[in-house]
């Protein structure tokens, strides 16, 4: 299991890199790459979630219904 650290310690550069990738990513200033990748991603959550509501009996087993 990977232990989550609350407060990791990070550089200026890193903090100012983080923030400016997440600045970007909530106005859609995206690179091909990028969007492609996260396109993908979700393709594949949609389709594991159908799998997993398919194998319960057509219930969401994290929402109970």
């Amino acid at each position: 299991m990977i232990n989550s650290n609350p407060n990791p310690k990070m550089s200026r550069d890193e903090i100012v890199s983080f923030r400016r990738s997440v600045m970007n990513r909530m106005l859609g200033k995206l690179s091909a790459d990028e969007s492609r990748a996260l396109s993908q991603r979700k393709i594949q959550i949609e389709r594991t979630a159908k799998r997993i509501i398919t194998n319960n009996g057509g219930k969401n087993p994290i929402l109970g219904y």
